[in-house]
């Protein structure tokens, strides 16, 4: 059994670092797509000593309506996987609304299922995970706002067991219809 472990603090870069540009981790939705037309992808973003979690350095994901922050973050090469364990744990600190995903297929955006969930947490607290698009919604609860709390997403793709926790609280589980990992 594979084991791939990952962890970015963020504290190896320096304030105003492009993520996508200085790692060797991390993509841009761009990137992944094509050629970029100018360096650093214009949906690249930006590394911030303004505020964190721990440590001095954060991810700033930036949802303006231009040069919208659009990253991604590959799980490895055996991608997608669809048996085994596999965790998600963040800090995020949401000043009006966020939107992430994970991906089901290593080609982001393409193929059938091509989102295992979609997670959209709204500017009044509502959190909402679903199959992408909303067809299927698995959670419906609520998360902090205007400070940081963690995420977790706990997924057992062998029994097809998806839990979702906010600050080590579990907010419900679900067997997902798309029960595989490649990106978030």
């Amino acid at each position: 059994t594979a084991q791939i472990s990952s962890c970015d603090d963020f504290e190896g870069y320096q304030n105003g670092d492009f993520i996508a540009q200085s790692s060797t981790d991390w993509e841009t939705w761009a990137s992944v797509m094509g050629p970029c037309s100018a360096t650093p992808c214009i949906d690249d973003a930006t590394i911030s000593n303004t505020q964190a979690s721990t440590g001095t350095n954060s991810l700033y994901l930036n949802g303006a309506a231009t040069n919208v922050a659009d990253i991604v973050l590959p799980f490895g090469s055996g991608a997608p996987y669809t048996t085994g364990n596999f965790e998600l744990t963040t800090d995020l600190y949401i000043t009006s609304s966020a939107y992430l995903n994970i991906q089901a297929e290593t080609v982001v955006g393409q193929g059938i299922g091509v989102w295992a969930i979609d997670v959209q947490m709204d500017a009044i607290g509502n959190i909402t995970i679903d199959n992408g698009g909303g067809a299927v919604v698995f959670l419906n609860s609520t998360f902090p706002q205007q400070q940081w709390f963690e995420f977790k997403l706990s997924v057992d793709l062998t029994l097809n067991i998806w839990e979702v926790y906010i600050n080590n609280q579990s907010i419900g589980s679900f067997s997902n219809t798309t029960n595989k990992i490649s990106s978030i």
